[in-house]
């Protein structure tokens, strides 16, 4: 307990304490309002469920020393005890399903199918008929598998004009085994020796448009343009029935059977993805990796992540390594901040340093690693060594063997105490490196513009 104690004078006035010569009274005192009230629990309640899945439950009241229960405030909530608990009691069902090993794929590249047995069984292990199981919780009991195109395929190009415009003639057309990257696109050029000798397509073919002595016959025109501006569209051409006049007459006095096709496919050059999601769309790929996407004009090196998520992550990687890609913050201070020994130099030594050894996007730590403390940005560095304009932290970006630089729009801010900094664009701008620091002082991309990418022109 605690009361105020003054020193007054006869009228009430409060005087210094000094002026008072009695011993000043004592303005605390010991007291006891008996024990805090605890958390006091009850017994767990039978599980909620006869069988499978449940939960228990029970009472948990705070309480003071004559056993009231009081308000839950009034006891410390990190002590608090669960009042409810899960429960596991034996499956609902008799019958369970039974899986076994997976297959191997049924195709040695592109997408083939995994399968593996599922059964219905009993309690004792013994095979039923699987109408006894749950049809929802059966498990699958088949996958996809195979991630990348073949390497090699037969492509084969369009079958020329008939050789003959009535009776029987023949059509030839191009096959050659050609190279597909892994993104699925067709290498130029032939591959010798690359694709199976028995899954080549026939090269040749017979074409009838009808008996030349007949009334009628089929006749054809051009191949009109392919549907697609990239990768597989359709062609397609007029087809009709004409008499030995040519004259156009109705279809129904043609055969069917020598009718020929008026559509067929065609291809005009591989279509170059965007993104890592467009390229999960428009491929069999689904493994981590580089890829070669569209980025403006070019075709540069992507790192994609997370091929088998529905949005993949696109990063950039880079070959110079942790070397030459790091940012850190400075963690020495000297006992005199005014002061900047060794002529603004140090010697080597690393701390709280972040290095980006394989790829790099924006603010993620993902393929970071940490050497001291904690993730500092790409392209920051920092210090609380000195006032007197000595920084110490360091940052080092290296884009070289990638086909970016460091755009001129990209700009560092400073923050912090006594802050400074200095910046070296390098190789036009594929090598920046920084010095920054202050008493404390940081320096970092621009939080508005960020770190800006450009293609090499």
């Amino acid at each position: 307990m605690q009361r105020d104690v003054t020193c007054e004078d006869e009228d009430g006035n409060s005087l210094s304490y000094r002026l008072c010569r009695r011993v000043k009274p004592r303005n605390t005192k010991r007291c006891s309002a008996g024990p805090c009230p605890r958390w006091h629990k009850g017994k767990w309640s039978k599980c909620s469920a006869t069988c499978g899945k449940g939960v228990k439950m029970r009472e948990v009241a705070c309480k003071n020393s004559q056993d009231e229960a009081v308000s839950p405030f009034m006891c410390p909530r990190d002590q608090q005890p669960k009042n409810v608990r899960p429960c596991q009691l034996e499956d609902c069902s008799q019958f369970v399903w039974s899986v076994g090993a997976w297959s191997e794929c049924s195709k040695t590249c592109g997408f083939g199918q995994k399968h593996r047995p599922v059964i219905c069984k009993n309690r004792q292990g013994n095979e039923i008929s699987s109408h006894l199981c749950d049809a929802k919780t059966k498990p699958k009991i088949k996958r996809r598998c195979a991630e990348f195109p073949c390497p090699f395929i037969w492509n084969t190009g369009p079958w020329s004009p008939c050789s003959s415009t009535c009776g029987e003639g023949q059509q030839m057309r191009t096959v050659v085994c050609q190279g597909v990257t892994k993104e699925g696109w067709l290498l130029p050029g032939e591959v010798r020796d690359g694709c199976l000798q028995s899954e080549k397509p026939s090269y040749a073919r017979y074409c009838n448009y009808g008996d030349c002595r007949a009334k009628n016959h089929w006749t054809i025109g051009p191949w009109a343009q392919c549907s697609a501006k990239c990768g597989f569209g359709q062609e397609q051409r007029q087809v009709v029935c004409v008499d030995r006049e040519k004259k156009q007459v109705s279809s129904s006095l043609c055969l069917r059977l020598y009718r020929p096709p008026r559509h067929r496919l065609c291809y005009n050059g591989p279509c170059y993805a965007r993104s890592c999601k467009e390229l999960k769309e428009m491929t069999t790929i689904r493994k981590d990796g580089d890829y070669q996407l569209q980025v403006g004009t070019r075709l540069v090196s992507i790192y994609c992540k997370d091929m088998r998520k529905s949005n993949p992550v696109e990063y950039l990687s880079l070959p110079a390594g942790e070397e030459a890609n790091f940012a850190e913050v400075y963690g020495e201070r000297l006992r005199r901040p005014a002061a900047c020994p060794y002529n603004r130099l140090r010697p080597a030594t690393f701390l709280d340093r972040i290095i980006f050894f394989n790829n790099y996007y924006s603010n993620d730590g993902e393929f970071s690693h940490v050497h001291t403390g904690k993730f500092i940005p790409f392209g920051t560095a920092g210090d609380c060594y000195s006032s007197s304009s000595c920084p110490q932290g360091q940052f080092s970006i290296s884009l070289v063997g990638t086909d970016f630089i460091v755009s001129v729009n990209t700009t560092w801010a400073l923050e912090g105490n006594e802050a400074t900094q200095q910046i070296w664009r390098l190789r036009d701008g594929q090598i920046i490196r920084g010095l920054c620091g202050g008493y404390c002082g940081v320096c970092s991309p621009d939080h508005l513009t960020g770190l800006q990418l450009e293609l090499i022109k």
